[in-house]
């Protein structure tokens, strides 16, 4: 289990190793959790389809790309967007196809073996987007935006 919070704090969690009651992770030797590299101002948090990656966007115009297994962060793609990122989802059956929602009404969606990292497609809103997902066979996205649309 992989949570953030707003401070910018990103933890894995070993539900496996984990105490079921308090008075089990007070006497714990090997520790269940995992903090990695903080992410300014969090807003979103994803793990790609084979369990390897998660990304993190914010109320900033970038997105950093974390490797699980190694607990680095591989990389920040900086200015994705003209306005702060809201969500940042991966596919469901592609570990590399992302997509992103910004206020800046454009819906983008990254593929991350491109190098340099740029969108393969994009769309907007007459207003700014709260969220993006994609359908569960990936064929479609679904967003929402301020304006409903």
């Amino acid at each position: 289990l992989i949570a953030g919070s707003d401070n910018g704090v990103l933890q894995l969690y070993d539900v496996n190793r984990m105490g079921s009651t308090i008075s089990d992770r007070a006497h714990q030797t090997d520790p269940a959790t995992y903090t990695f590299e903080e992410f300014e101002q969090l807003t979103s948090v994803h793990v790609n389809s084979t369990d390897e990656y998660f990304l993190t966007s914010g109320n900033t115009k970038h997105v950093a790309l974390y490797d699980i297994v190694s607990g680095k962060r591989l990389q920040t793609y900086e200015d994705l967007h003209e306005g702060h990122i809201n969500v940042v989802k991966f596919a469901h059956y592609s570990p590399f196809i992302f997509a992103t929602s910004s206020f800046d009404h454009e819906i983008k969606m990254w593929d991350l073996r491109q190098r340099p990292l740029h969108s393969c497609y994009t769309t907007s809103s007459t207003r700014g987007n709260v969220m993006v997902c994609f359908s569960p066979d990936d064929r479609y996205l679904l967003s929402s935006a301020v304006d409903n649309e």
